[in-house]
């Protein structure tokens, strides 16, 4: 008898966090009609795309910088762009480069910053790759471990441990997707510099 009400306890437990993953990817992603075209039920709607780009630019209002933010689906193409006035050509293009490196590395583009910092990397290496090893850019994720797509932020001049892009794109995520993990920390360079 315990055996068969462990069991059952199991499967409400399993229907009910699964309920929630489903609250959680209706909110956020592309749902109905709109997916039979793509057939794709993972990529990031629209409204929260744009969500995530005004809660960018009102932290940066509050800091009195201007910034471009990028939202990307998890195939890289463009779901929501925003720059502020005053942006020029570069600050755009950091945006989507930061954001690229998301899509590139499943990781923080922080990450490939760390590494060439750290002499793991060289920054010829990593734009070998494709990557922009500079923080501004962040995964997002939702039930976990599903990649929805990458956030970038350029151009505003980093004031840490208060301001950076990335943490406008944290702010962001958090106000408008729940709590996030821990930003990466912040190194300093190495004094060698890599040769791989």
């Amino acid at each position: 008898m315990n055996l068969k009400f462990g069991m059952l306890t199991a499967a409400a437990v399993m229907a009910l966090s699964s309920t929630a993953r489903a609250d959680d990817s209706d909110k956020f992603l592309i749902r109905g009609e709109a997916t039979k075209g793509m057939m794709e039920q993972n990529q990031i709607n629209v409204a929260t795309a744009e969500a995530i780009s005004k809660a960018c630019v009102e932290e940066a209002v509050k800091r009195g910088v201007r910034i471009s933010i990028v939202v990307l689906d998890q195939f890289g193409e463009p779901v929501y762009f925003y720059r502020m006035d005053g942006q020029g050509k570069i600050n755009i293009e950091t945006a989507f480069m930061k954001a690229r490196t998301v899509l590139n590395t499943r990781q923080p583009s922080k990450a490939s910053m760390n590494q060439v910092l750290t002499g793991r990397s060289s920054e010829a290496r990593q734009i070998s790759f494709g990557n922009f090893p500079n923080s501004g850019a962040l995964p997002i994720i939702i039930n976990g471990n599903q990649f929805i797509g990458a956030v970038g932020v350029g151009c505003s001049a980093p004031q840490l441990p208060e301001w950076s892009d990335e943490i406008c794109a944290w702010r962001a995520l958090t106000k408008v997707m729940g709590p996030q993990p821990p930003l990466l920390p912040d190194v300093r360079p190495n004094a060698s510099p890599a040769t791989r």
